[in-house]
């Protein structure tokens, strides 16, 4: 608990100096335009593709500046390259272009606020994006260990896995820090589909709330880019003795090395429900260490997980685009060790499964 609020005091400093596009977007407002010139030129030269925009804008009129047409036509060019390069992969821009062609087509009416409701409900104009990877594996193949018993239900070695995750970002910089609040959720089910009764195994919940802080505004984005504060459930819905459920506390540090990216997630367990398998952490540990490798369209993964005993744990990943597409990926998962599910936090498994996802 004490790094977590080391932390928080740690980044609260670092930050109060940082140059701020909302500050210089409410002294353009205000026809400050010589501070906000000065703001936006900054912001742009580090790579900010709005304050670039407002760059090529503010040379276009003389706001703040001389006019100067090469000038405008560049930061307009920047801004407009830096944009496509945000949302060249994202097959969202295709289907918001048809959304907005249906929503052409639909009669309009003369109130504002009907016509904003008429709006969200054909375009499904929600902020909801992908969080951890959403994979479906067929095959997930247990090579070594005994799943835990299960409503007297016999487990078979084969079964099938997946995993939903999405999050909501609902608000940003309200402390001034460039900060984005999001709630987050995530299901992962193991589902015994070659058994006759082809029921669900292990099912686990994991709602979040969570705050994500960017660096580059301090340390221009040099290895440490991000800190992340969260509070967490975990839990199977189960009741009785196979109830696994847990609170927790937690703080990510994000790291880039090259073409190398690395997570340090550290937890805190509160103390509210631990007559629920109050050894968890003996065997989940404190926290999990994250590696990622990109190269061309090749994405590898390794997570490890260590309390300095024998109970860690490896996860292997990898994932590559197919048929073509952007938005679809073979998924390869392989995991070696204690707690893939909370079920079997304390049973050991080797287990390898391949399927596909359609979010990394």
């Amino acid at each position: 608990m004490k790094i977590l609020v080391t932390l928080t005091l740690l980044i609260t400093l670092l930050f109060s100096s940082s140059v701020k596009f909302e500050d210089a977007y409410t002294l353009y407002k205000n026809g400050d335009f010589e501070k906000s010139f000065v703001m936006f030129d900054t912001l742009a030269n580090k790579g900010d593709s709005d304050a670039a925009y407002f760059l090529g804008k503010m040379y276009e009129n003389g706001e703040g500046c001389d006019k100067d047409k090469e000038l405008s036509a560049k930061w307009y060019k920047i801004s407009s390259k830096s944009y496509y390069e945000q949302i060249k992969y994202d097959s969202r821009r295709d289907i918001d272009k048809e959304q907005r062609e249906l929503y052409k087509s639909i009669e309009k009416s003369n109130d504002s606020q009907t016509q904003d409701t008429i709006r969200q409900y054909t375009q499904s104009l929600y902020n909801i994006k992908a969080y951890k990877a959403n994979y479906f594996l067929p095959i997930s193949y247990l090579a070594n260990g005994v799943y835990a018993d299960t409503n007297n239900h016999e487990a078979k070695d084969m079964e099938t896995e997946f995993q939903v995750s999405i999050k909501f970002d609902f608000a940003s910089d309200l402390l001034g820090f460039g900060e984005i609040y999001s709630v987050a959720y995530t299901q992962l089910a193991f589902w015994q589909l070659y058994t006759d009764s082809a029921y669900f195994r292990e099912t686990n919940y994991n709602p979040e709330l969570y705050i994500m802080i960017p660096t580059s505004e301090f340390n221009d984005g040099k290895f440490l880019k991000a800190v992340k504060f969260s509070f967490e459930h975990e839990s199977n819905g189960r009741g009785g003795e196979e109830e696994r459920s847990w609170n927790s506390l937690s703080s990510s540090l994000y790291f880039q090395y090259k073409y190398m990216f690395t997570e340090l997630k550290l937890w805190y367990r509160l103390s509210d429900n631990f007559d629920y398998n109050p050894e968890l952490l003996d065997y989940l540990g404190h926290g999990h260490l994250k590696f990622m490798f990109p190269y061309k369209k090749h994405l590898a993964e390794v997570k490890l997980r260590h309390n300095f005993s024998n109970h860690g744990a490896i996860e292997l990943n990898y994932s590559y685009p197919v048929l073509g597409r952007k938005d679809l990926f073979l998924y390869v998962k392989g995991f070696s060790g204690y707690g893939e599910s909370l079920i079997d936090y304390d049973n050991k498994v080797d287990k390898i499964g391949i399927g596909f996802s359609i979010s990394r």
